[in-house]
């Protein structure tokens, strides 16, 4: 949650924004207790959501943010498995690293050194790895306390393809970083990109990478939400 700064600073004089939203996280963690569970999804229904591997529902949203015994697990959860990430994304780039500089030592010591001369053109093309696509959600409009926006005639379509996706973000959105998952037809999760919107032109627009090339056609569901905030707004997609 990002707030306005003369709303800030007027009510929140001396506190930054990062200590509001720290503050509120406590708050929550001992402000609703729940002793008995009641009501609580149970452990592996909040792993599955603190992972992104399907969308949360509604009362899942609203249990959780009213929930202090919740609220709690899925931040340990959510913090265990980005740091579990983040180990994996390391040590695999650190194989590939190792992998290639073998690779290489083996082809310079058994072939001699040569510098290819690439036409211009040629050069320009290797230089366009992503395709540059714009999509608009403007007239995606989100009813006002709901989670799920007014449906378009049709959905979103993408074509397969390592793309650089520019989003234009419904009427109304914030400014903010931004997380942007796409789910296939039974609810898995395909991929998460974070992104930063910013306003351009009265236009909240995000620019993200989108990488469609290992993926079958069909239907699949983006999700939209500020990395602040639990809700996300759901939109269909197509890929050809």
């Amino acid at each position: 949650m990002r707030l306005p700064d003369s709303y800030r600073d007027k009510l929140l004089p001396g506190i930054t924004e990062e200590e509001f939203l720290g503050a509120a996280r406590e708050y929550i963690k001992a402000a609703f207790p729940n002793p008995d569970r009641k009501g609580c999804p149970g452990r592996n229904r909040l792993t599955i959501l603190a992972r992104r591997k399907q969308p949360p529902l509604n009362e899942e949203l609203d249990h959780i943010a009213t929930c202090s015994p919740c609220f709690v697990e899925y931040h340990a959860i959510r913090k265990a498995w980005k740091r579990t990430r983040a180990l994996v994304v390391r040590i695999a780039v650190a194989a590939a690293v190792t992998a290639a500089v073998f690779s290489g030592f083996l082809f310079f010591r058994h072939h001699p050194t040569f510098v290819p001369h690439l036409p211009a053109d040629s050069a320009e093309i290797a230089k366009g790895t992503r395709q540059k696509r714009t999509i608009d959600l403007r007239s995606y409009e989100k009813v006002r306390g709901e989670s799920a926006p007014q449906r378009s005639a049709s959905p979103v379509t993408f074509e397969r393809g390592n793309l650089d996706l520019t989003i234009q973000l419904p009427i109304g959105s914030e400014e903010g970083r931004y997380a942007f998952d796409l789910f296939n037809s039974s609810g898995v999760l395909q991929f998460e990109v974070l992104g930063d919107a910013v306003i351009k032109d009265y236009i909240t627009t995000a620019q993200v990478p989108f990488d469609l090339r290992n993926l079958a056609p069909g239907r699949f569901t983006l999700t939209i939400r500020r990395t602040t905030r639990f809700a996300a707004t759901s939109y269909p997609v197509e890929i050809h």
